[in-house]
């Protein structure tokens, strides 16, 4: 059935189930990490948690992280939106598709699934009990032939317009963007002792056909990081 964990007693049952996910991207995959260490630091100081999860890193951990992974850059390129590199390959952190398929149970839940009195919602379901493999912590941007891409397919300019204390304000954004991209990685669902998914099949192909739609990375309300997607429970090597 596609087990993740090994079996420590017969009879016993695995605690998770691992499918395999792959992402074939209609629009452009945009980038969304800012190249100048400053703003790193202020945009993930942005998204910090109210509570810092136990054995959790710190944003000085992880902007140390985001700076070692982004291209070093002249200061006009330092303006730029760009794509994490690892190993030579342009990449996106895991933990990314997590926040993704969270922010779309988060609105399945409330307009589309909603909840059956006596149940878990399907936000909570999906919240504690989905996750990507731990031991994949950058998913590699692919081409549609499956190779890595090394380079983004070139940059963007978008007009942003801002309200300040000082009245409205105009400025440039470039990004970085990659065409015709796909992404794979592993999911683990939690499964109940009587085998039973807690987050189902289905459930899945429902977070994702909202989130193909919904869009993944930068510029998602102008149309980018916009999918299709296959799912394949995955069998594991016996011991």
């Amino acid at each position: 059935m596609g087990q993740y964990n090994v079996t420590m007693r017969k009879g016993e049952t695995y605690m998770w189930t691992r499918y395999h996910v792959r992402w074939e991207f209609l629009t452009n995959l945009c980038a969304s990490v800012p190249a100048d260490p400053e703003l790193q630091k202020r945009w993930l100081e942005s998204r910090r948690p109210a509570t810092r999860p136990p054995q959790s890193r710190s944003i000085d951990e992880i902007a140390a992280e985001v700076a070692a992974t982004t291209l070093d850059m002249t200061e006009e390129e330092a303006k730029l939106l760009v794509f994490q590199r690892h190993e030579g390959a342009c990449v996106m952190r895991a933990a990314t598709t997590r926040a993704h398929i969270k922010d779309c149970a988060q609105v399945l839940s409330s307009l589309y699934v909603g909840k059956i009195e006596g149940e878990k919602s399907f936000a909570v379901r999906v919240k504690n009990a989905l996750y990507w493999d731990p031991a994949q912590h950058w998913i590699p941007i692919l081409t549609r032939e499956g190779k890595p891409v090394t380079e983004p397919t070139g940059t963007f300019d978008r007009a942003v317009h801002i309200m300040t204390p000082k009245g409205p304000r105009s400025a440039i954004k470039t990004f970085e963007f990659i065409s015709d991209a796909m992404m794979e990685f592993s999911l683990l669902v939690l499964t109940q002792p009587s085998g039973k998914l807690v987050v189902s099949e289905a459930d899945l192909k429902t977070l994702f056909t909202y989130g193909g739609t919904h869009g993944y990375g930068g510029e998602r309300s102008y149309d980018g990081g916009r999918y299709v997607f296959t799912i394949t429970q995955t069998q594991e090597e016996e011991a």
